[in-house]
């Protein structure tokens, strides 16, 4: 393999861009952390499927049961998830919450969301 591939040769360096750099970096690791973690839980598939209905509406646990096919236990298991993680939030209503996207939820997250741009017909529902 070629040893060039491992090194870097740097003909000038712009120390003053490398410290503020390291320094927004370092300011912002909270961020990143936040984020990265919202990536990682968006990036599973039925939680993926879960934000993208909640972006259309709100549902409760019933309901994305049966438009997933999946047990409630297991929609409430990755619903929990994304709630602990300020993803989705909910509210009341009787006895039945209905889950929404949480005002917090990164905007990289709403937009990756935002761009699975599958085709229905909101009229019908």
């Amino acid at each position: 393999m070629n040893e060039n591939m491992f090194s870097c040769v740097r003909t000038k360096i712009n120390q003053d861009k490398i410290e503020n750099y390291h320094r927004i970096v370092n300011e912002n690791k909270t961020g990143f952390k936040e984020i990265a973690k919202q990536i990682h839980l968006a990036g599973n598939e039925v939680r993926l499927k879960i934000l993208w209905l909640l972006r259309q509406d709100e549902f409760c646990v019933c309901d994305l049961s049966d438009i997933l096919q999946m047990s409630i236990p297991a929609i409430s298991q990755h619903l929990r998830k994304l709630k602990d993680n300020n993803m989705v939030d909910f509210r009341r209503e009787g006895q039945t919450l209905y889950y929404f996207i949480h005002p917090n939820l990164s905007s990289y997250v709403k937009l990756i969301i935002k761009e699975l741009s599958f085709e229905y017909h909101k009229e019908i529902i």
